[in-house]
């Protein structure tokens, strides 16, 4: 991970702005001498203080904390060992001094790269699709129809010189017509592609809505706000309270959360759009069930102990796995992300994590603990991965039923993961101790570099 000097970008952006130490220390309510600490890295800053830095200095808060480096070292460390690049000797771990250094050509980089992924994403699903869609294959085939009913009539124009007159109009008749036909058809196929290329501007839907959660670090403050005016849920019983809280949500914040969906200029499909309100929705619940004033000093005190915490607000295990990825972005307060995939590695839900790289058009690693816990349902798995990359997270998967039960009925899992940095745990209850076997697992075989990996279900890129 790169290093965050926080210190250093607040000392470089306010002489750039002109503004005095003792003008920005005034405006943060703090002594000249600890914003000289501060400047000089000698003392952290986080929290509102850093917020208000932000807003003092006309910054984002993400140029200052270093989430927007964390993701473009993502970007950038899955670039230097995607499988094509074999050979070349790209040095990965230069990859922090090439941001500090040439920021701009390191987000040039990760841009060309993400561009070239979804144009290679984009050509296999245009070829499935030629393969498979019912409406092309029905209109090709169209098409060569009448091309062969043009053919077979020019030829017999051709070779029979001496046909009648009246047999002669009859073809060129024949010709005339299906010539029309089969432009018809090229105009509805060309409409088709065009619509094709207006609606695909991102590559899924799922990347759109991950965007929007991105871009709010999965926490939205006015749907926080308003759920603080809702009331409490005197319900006991997690399922009435979650029901309860869910026709509140949908009654009282649905103008709110329509107004979120409109404002994002991310959800460019109706897909998209329609994924992002039922999200919001249970955010919403989430937020009404657990508000956030109460949860954040709750979950500290029990260790983020996903099932204690289960147990303490009445919610099912996923709701608070989403609730802890939403917690503020504090250097005392792990940070958390979150997956959910079914029985088939479909990957349905994801919330980022900085530093992780979690494929987004296929299946992840099948070593990660998210394929393995269906095989214990309802018990929280642990598990200690380390990257190609030498990154170091925990893992914690819990499989649940999401079909009817009852006697001869088939079970239907989906299993929540929550995502940790290994640093992080350490804060946690599931820090791993030394006895802990650490894992060897990649991000997916597509791009992973683990050329021995016994585990390997598809080739990667480069063959």
């Amino acid at each position: 991970m790169p290093k965050v000097m926080v210190g250093t970008r607040l000392r470089e952006r306010r002489r750039s702005l002109g503004i005095t130490q003792v003008a920005l220390a005034q405006k943060l309510d703090i002594s000249p001498s600890y914003l000289n600490l501060i400047e000089h890295n000698k003392r952290g800053i986080a929290g509102s203080l850093l917020r208000r830095a932000a807003e003092a200095l006309g910054l984002e808060l993400d140029q200052l904390d270093g989430a927007a480096e964390y993701r473009l070292l993502e970007a950038l460390e899955e670039i230097a060992y995607a499988p094509e690049l074999q050979g070349i000797e790209v040095e990965s771990e230069s990859v922090d001094e090439l941001i500090g250094r040439y920021p701009g050509w390191s987000r040039a980089i990760a841009a060309l790269s993400r561009s070239e992924h979804e144009a290679t994403e984009a050509a296999r699903a245009l070829a499935d699709r030629l393969t498979h869609d019912p409406f092309l294959g029905e209109t090709v085939h169209r098409m060569l129809t009448r091309i062969a009913a043009i053919r077979s009539a020019a030829e017999i124009l051709k070779d029979f010189p001496d046909i009648s007159v009246v047999d002669r109009d009859r073809f060129l008749s024949m010709i005339h017509d299906e010539s029309r036909t089969l432009s018809s058809i090229g105009e509805a196929l060309a409409a088709y592609f065009d619509k094709v290329e207006e609606t695909d501007r991102n590559l899924t839907p799922l990347d759109e809505v991950d965007a929007l959660f991105d871009a709010r670090d999965n926490f939205f403050e006015e749907i926080e706000d308003a759920a603080r005016n809702l009331g409490v849920i005197s319900d006991s019983l997690p399922k009435p309270r979650y029901e309860k809280a869910r026709v509140l949500a949908e009654e009282k914040l649905c103008d709110l959360i329509e107004g979120i969906v409109d404002g994002q200029p991310e959800l460019e499909t109706l897909t998209a759009r329609n994924r992002a309100r039922e999200l919001l929705v249970n955010y919403a619940v989430a937020a009404i069930l657990a508000p956030i004033d109460s949860f954040q000093p709750t979950a500290e005190l029990l260790g983020y102990d996903i099932e204690a915490l289960a147990d303490s607000f009445s919610l099912d295990i996923e709701t608070v796995c989403r609730r802890l990825t939403a917690l503020p972005r504090e250097d005392t307060v792990p940070q958390f992300g979150y997956l959910c995939a079914n029985a088939a590695g479909t990957i349905l839900e994801m919330r980022s994590l900085a530093g992780l790289v979690a494929p987004r058009y296929a299946s992840a690693c099948p070593l990660w603990v998210l394929y393995r816990a269906q095989q214990s349902p309802e018990a929280v798995i642990r598990q200690r991965a380390l990257f190609p990359t030498g990154a170091r997270f925990v893992f914690l998967a819990r499989a649940r039923n999401i079909g009817p039960t009852g006697f001869g009925k088939p079970r239907h899992y989906v299993t929540d993961m929550l995502v940790m940095s290994e640093a992080d745990a350490r804060k946690t209850i599931y820090a791993p101790g030394p006895m802990v076997p650490v894992e060897e697992v990649g991000p997916a075989c597509r791009i992973c570099p683990r050329k021995d990996c016994g585990h390997r279900v598809e080739d990667p890129f480069a063959g």
